[in-house]
């Protein structure tokens, strides 16, 4: 009982460049598409690694930029706060409190309509952060935002990558296979006589 040949022998014998004449144009053109989607695969992670750490770079400048000048003060309400009822981006039903507040900025006193965690009371300290105008603002950042943003872009770039990969291989494989079918159904009808229609 003969054996197989080993791996290395069967992807030498499949190589475009076989003069063989039995094997198929079609065999050799999947053969170099499934080369270069290796190539493709292989390339692509440090291209997104690459991309990624421009990302992350850009984040990490962007939301220095943002958050700079930012200063965590304690707003002493002057009102009751007031409920809004409120959805949000899903349609759930979030209540929102509001009241009016102030506090000292650069030996200023400033007023304005802030957000409260839940009711509060006239008198209540609740935290702030405010911009450089004195202005309330967002938070900063957490820590490790820049870093997850340029993770996240760089797997984006490779899981697209690599899926776009796998697709080229597979629709150039279906679609060469249904030709090699119909090529084959042809040949086979025009050597296979019709029943009845033998001669003798």
């Amino acid at each position: 009982m003969s054996e197989s040949p080993p791996t290395s022998v069967r992807a030498w014998r499949v190589r475009p460049w076989n003069p063989n004449p039995l094997m198929r144009f079609s065999d050799r053109f999947e053969v170099i598409v499934r080369a270069l989607a290796v190539a493709a695969v292989v390339v692509a992670v440090p291209v997104s690694g690459a991309i990624g750490t421009v990302s992350y770079t850009g984040a990490a400048a962007r939301i220095a930029a943002q958050d700079a000048g930012k200063e965590h003060v304690d707003a002493t309400l002057t009102g009751e706060a007031l409920r809004l009822p409120a959805a949000d981006r899903y349609g759930v039903h979030q209540d929102r409190y509001q009241a009016p507040a102030t506090w000292n900025h650069d030996g200023h006193t400033m007023i304005a309509t802030i957000d409260v965690p839940g009711p509060q009371t006239t008198g209540s300290t609740v935290p702030l952060w405010i911009g450089n105008d004195g202005n309330p603002t967002v938070a900063p950042a957490r820590p490790g935002a820049a870093a997850a943003e340029g993770v996240g872009t760089g797997l984006a770039i490779l899981v697209e990558s690599w899926c776009a990969a796998a697709a080229t291989v597979w629709i150039t494989g279906t679609v060469l296979e249904t030709r090699r079918n119909s090529r084959w159904e042809r040949e086979w009808r025009s050597i296979n006589r019709p029943i009845g229609k033998d001669s003798l």
